[in-house]
Parts: C-alpha cells; sequence; structure tokens
C-alpha cells in the first residue's frame, strides 16, 4: 500500500454516522473487528453481510477466541446487530 488512491476503490459512508463513531471509545482489537464489519457492509453497499469467523480471523489477524469476545463487547455496546441463521451469522451496524 504504497500509494492508495480513491480509484481503486473506497467506503462510502454517511458523515452523521463516523462522526457518531468517532465520539465513542471501541478498544483496539474491538474497533479492527467493528472496521471490517464497516467494511464488509458500507464498503460493499450493503446494510448488512454474512460475515464467517474465519473471515474476521483472516482480515483482522486476530484469535478466534478474542473475536467472539469483541463482536459479543460490540453487541453490548449496541453498536452491532448480529443475526443468526442456518449458514452464517450476518452482521451490521446499529
Amino acid at each position: 500500500m504504497s500509494s492508495p488512491q480513491c480509484e481503486n476503490g473506497y467506503i462510502r459512508f454517511a458523515s452523521e454516522l463516523w462522526d457518531a463513531i468517532c465520539q465513542i471509545r471501541i478498544p483496539g482489537e474491538a474497533r479492527q473487528v467493528f472496521d471490517l464489519i464497516a467494511r464488509k457492509t458500507y464498503g460493499y453497499n450493503k446494510k448488512e453481510d454474512a460475515i464467517s469467523l474465519s473471515q474476521f480471523v483472516l482480515v483482522t489477524r486476530i484469535k478466534k477466541s478474542n473475536v467472539c469476545a469483541c463482536l459479543k463487547q460490540l453487541k453490548k455496546m449496541n453498536l452491532i446487530i448480529q443475526k443468526d441463521n442456518d449458514i452464517s451469522n450476518i452482521y451490521s451496524i446499529n
């Protein structure tokens, strides 16, 4: 990533939502997990997306047990919504 450019892709994020996120203290690894959810949803112009635990681990390089703890923390903070279905968990930003 020597010279990132918008022409190579970008995330469209509502200013009001981004401003609200900037006012919240999200601890280290939980912030990484939150950012991945933002990337996989808003980054692809979706409100929600199915994200596997293995995908969280691969992208964030956080241990699976820690990812689970981060997701629990983000739900407790009311920052994300997790829906369970038969295939995988579906995440969205609250």
